[in-house]
């Protein structure tokens, strides 16, 4: 079990919060040290207003996220937190559905709705739930990147590792064939609707119209 950094008491596996003494915990990224000395970002956390750090993450070659000192929150360039989780997770080829509905139901963090502006261009970012189903709001900027905080990343790992993606891409394939059955039944039905209406009761009939129709029906020679 992972240990606070301050007082160095237990700390829950599904905590960022030390119970004893308060003190947020970083669980994310941890043990990614600098090799060498990189320069601070000159973006600042949306949060606390700082200059964010730079971290390289790569493995085998840079690959440099920035993340803050004091709350750990982490901002990803376009397309770096896809690059992240691949390198970091993999692809999954099944689906823990028990797990997965355990993980929705008591999240590594719990979301506080609040907007932030863009660490590179300042604008207010939008919310976005993960692939639609993880469970993580976060913040993005279409232009540059998106914003997590403490917590979240490792959410969206645990979420993917458990099949998560495959279970949303199941869903969304589900939900488009149920919405394109049901608008084939509805054109069906609005067809045979169609054929079975002799007239329309919005518009005034012809005395020789209503006299050819009940003729039909009651075979009038």
């Amino acid at each position: 079990m992972a240990k606070c950094k301050h007082c160095s008491a237990p700390l829950p596996t599904k905590s960022i919060i030390c119970e004893y003494c308060g003190v947020r915990n970083d669980i994310e990224l941890h043990n990614k040290n600098i090799g060498v000395k990189l320069p601070k970002s000159k973006r600042t956390c949306p949060d606390c207003l700082i200059y964010l750090d730079s971290i390289d993450v790569g493995k085998n070659s840079r690959f440099i996220i920035e993340k803050c000192s004091r709350c750990y929150g982490l901002f990803f360039d376009n397309h770096e937190l896809e690059r992240l989780i691949e390198q970091s997770v993999g692809k999954s080829y099944w689906i823990d559905y028990h797990k997965l509905h355990s993980l929705l139901q008591y999240p590594l963090h719990k979301d506080m709705v609040v907007y932030r502006r863009c660490p590179v261009c300042n604008k207010m970012m939008h919310r976005k739930n993960y692939a639609k189903r993880s469970g993580v709001i976060m913040d993005y900027c279409a232009d540059h990147g998106v914003w997590l905080d403490a917590g979240e990343l490792k959410q969206i790992q645990e979420w993917t590792k458990l099949g998560g993606k495959q279970n949303a891409v199941k869903d969304e394939l589900d939900r488009k064939h149920r919405h394109n059955r049901a608008r084939e039944i509805k054109r069906a039905s609005s067809s045979r609707n169609r054929h079975y209406e002799p007239f329309s009761l919005d518009e005034p009939m012809r005395l020789d119209d209503i006299f050819d129709t009940l003729s039909s029906i009651f075979s009038f020679k």
